[in-house]
């Protein structure tokens, strides 16, 4: 009787371990269109590839900046899918040849704009993408003063937890995690070289670990 007992008790705790294990691996990718959410996949891979950017970059910033969300707009007056100020929509506008005719809140619009803007900002900062980024963000102007006193690197690696620093960090988080997720729909048949700084299997248990945690932060809301 108490050997049966035992056995029962271990099945139960094999079972238990299994569905553990099994939503740890599943989980992530089942909840992904709700923590992680994909959209205009088709016209993030045709702007990336037209203006020489990561899609997953693309989709990173997108996800911070509105969710996927193309009539977004800021206290601040940022509009549109990827969050363009007017004076930076008009200049992209021109870049871009849609002047003097382009509606900002029109999804493909946004996309075309923001990847020749993450273009430009990356050849300025000679491809650091932090920089980039934080000139995203913040602005060329407040990178530019940052990088001239030579106190960029540590700002953002640093522990001020300004909203510049948070941003970059955030985005750069999403951007390992929709090349990891969506390199299908994103048409990445090998990873980003940037990204790729241990094996894919190191690469994708540093992703479920990081969606877990975006997981419990929706849930319980930490400032993850």
């Amino acid at each position: 009787m108490l050997n049966k007992r035992r056995t029962i008790n271990l099945m139960v705790v094999l079972v238990i371990a299994v569905v553990i294990f099994l939503a740890y691996v599943l989980v992530p990718k089942y909840l992904a269109d709700e923590v992680y959410p994909l959209k205009y996949e088709d016209w993030i891979k045709e702007y990336s590839a037209k203006y020489g950017v990561d899609p997953a970059l693309v989709a990173a910033v997108i996800l911070q900046e509105s969710r996927f969300n193309p009539n977004a707009k800021s206290p601040a007056g940022a509009q549109g899918l990827m969050q363009f100020m007017p004076g930076t929509a008009a200049t992209m506008a021109k870049e871009t040849g849609h002047w003097p005719n382009y509606d900002i809140f029109d999804a493909e619009t946004s996309i075309e704009f923001g990847a020749a803007h993450l273009r430009d900002l990356l050849i300025k900062y000679n491809g650091d993408i932090s920089q980039a980024l934080a000139g995203y963000n913040a602005g060329t102007g407040t990178v530019d003063r940052w990088v001239r006193a030579n106190i960029f690197e540590r700002v953002i690696n640093g522990n001020s937890g300004g909203e510049t620093v948070n941003y970059v960090r955030k985005v750069k988080n999403y951007q390992q995690v929709y090349a990891t997720m969506y390199a299908v729909e994103l048409g990445l048949t090998t990873p980003a070289m940037q990204l790729r700084q241990s094996t894919p299997e190191e690469e994708e248990a540093k992703v479920r670990g990081f969606v877990w945690s975006r997981i419990f932060s929706n849930i319980f809301n930490f400032g993850i």
